[in-house]
């Protein structure tokens, strides 16, 4: 149910993403229209037991979240003035002890880091990497570059049709294509995950017509990719590439409305 949720989430957000202002009436309009498309009735008991579980579940993960953060703050601030006693003490032993701590704490919010900004299947960037820490605060480039938007046209006809084990293989096998050829030309890059069957490519390079054609150039080399399952099954999905050049102080909203619409 909670993939369900997410699909009507997007594709409410998608058709709404042009508008200056939405009031909440307008939101659960267009919720409630995409929910009936999709056959689900929001007034089923069922459906709303489901609904109260994930939202439990979500609030589990938030307070995960905020323990870990408090918890790291504290531990800190703690070797912080260890390492200050330390270095009046000349102690070598307590500082060597105090940086394999630190390491251990780094590491340790690197991870929280992942879970909050990471997408769970692709391993690309998520939405909120794009709106946390790519753009500014208010929702401006910071670098100037490339978006590319990567359309994965028939995947819920695949995901339908084939199983979600198959399409999940797909957006993986896609993602890591792109990727990799990306590094093999060394170009600078994020990719992130915006919707349930579309990505974003960030290139931050100023030569842009010799990225676009690069970019169209693995369009046309996925089209041309006949995919084998493990199961023998012959799978060649239909994409979409779409490239919009961005400077620094650009609004994201002009440039992703022009990709997605």
């Amino acid at each position: 149910m909670k993939k369900e949720l997410e699909q009507i989430t997007n594709l409410t957000i998608n058709e709404l993403l042009n508008k200056e202002i939405i009031l909440p009436s307008l939101y659960f309009e267009k919720f409630n229209y995409h929910a009936k498309k999709m056959e689900i009735d929001l007034e089923d008991e069922q459906f709303q037991k489901e609904v109260e579980q994930i939202l439990v579940e979500d609030y589990k993960n938030i307070e995960k979240y905020m323990s870990l953060i408090v918890s790291s703050v504290n531990e800190l601030q703690q070797e912080t003035k260890n390492a200050s006693e330390a270095i009046l003490n000349n102690d070598s032993i307590a500082l060597t002890d105090i940086h394999k701590k630190m390491i251990s704490l780094e590491n340790e919010i690197q991870l929280l880091n992942d879970e909050l900004f990471i997408d769970e299947l692709t391993k690309t960037y998520n939405k909120k990497w794009i709106y946390h820490k790519f753009l500014d605060e208010n929702t401006n480039f910071k670098e100037e570059g490339i978006c590319t938007l990567v359309d994965i046209e028939d995947f819920d006809y695949i995901q339908k049709e084939y199983g979600e084990l198959l399409a999940k293989n797909l957006l993986i096998f896609i993602i890591n294509f792109i990727s990799q050829k990306l590094r093999d030309e060394h170009y600078n890059f994020h990719i992130a995950r915006y919707f349930n069957n579309k990505f974003f490519i960030f290139v931050l390079e100023k030569e842009k017509s010799q990225i676009i054609n690069f970019l169209l150039n693995l369009e046309q080399m996925l089209l041309n990719t006949t995919l084998k399952s493990h199961a023998g099954l012959y799978i060649k999905a239909s994409y979409k590439f779409k490239t919009e050049p961005f400077k620094v102080k650009d609004k994201s909203k002009s440039v992703f409305d022009k990709l997605l619409n």
